[in-house]
């Protein structure tokens, strides 16, 4: 079978750049603040966060299917699925860190500034949801990020690989 790293690199990397776009998108239209007080924008911007990593995937195995004129097994579009948002998980990263470094996105000591300001912990027994808040800010979200890529990668994997068939389906040979 091909290598199949191009097309994990190029899935990742695309859905990576995507999803760095409406994060900026997500900032500057004001989704992303504590003091918000219509959250209906912030699902949105939510939403198509998730699309976004679900791409990582589809694309992955378009490109994968469509240069080695090749169908995939289900199985095998979640790995390449899984490996492309394992990808986009660690670029967005690094992404994120960039522009935080440009001061274009706010810094984990801004955000956590701003949660205060915005008086979420004031109330009584806040003090777990500063800590947790903390935790999240910091390290937790790179966490979630790269176990939320990898999940929605693999299934964008199998999407993909439903969708996307090129030359004889291996499925059916089995039954034939």
């Amino acid at each position: 079978m091909p290598s199949k790293i191009q097309s994990v690199l190029v899935g990742g990397l695309i859905a990576a750049v995507i999803g760095t776009v409406v994060s900026v998108a997500q900032h500057f239209s004001g989704a992303g603040d504590p003091a918000n007080q219509n959250p209906v924008l912030g699902m949105i911007f939510g939403l198509l966060g998730c699309v976004v990593m679900l791409t990582s995937g589809v694309i992955a195995v378009w490109h994968y299917t469509s240069e080695n004129e090749l169908t995939l097994r289900p199985g095998q579009g979640v790995g390449i699925g899984a490996l492309a948002g394992l990808i986009y998980a660690a670029a967005a990263l690094v992404l994120a860190w960039l522009l935080v470094l440009l001061n274009v996105l706010p810094s984990p000591e801004e955000t956590m500034e701003i949660i205060r300001d915005s008086g979420a912990f004031d109330a009584p027994g806040a003090e777990q949801g500063a800590v947790f808040a903390e935790i999240m800010i910091t390290w937790g979200w790179a966490a979630i990020a790269l176990i939320g890529g990898v999940i929605m990668g693999l299934v964008g994997g199998a999407i993909g690989a439903a969708l996307f068939k090129h030359g004889p389906d291996p499925e059916s040979e089995l039954l034939g």
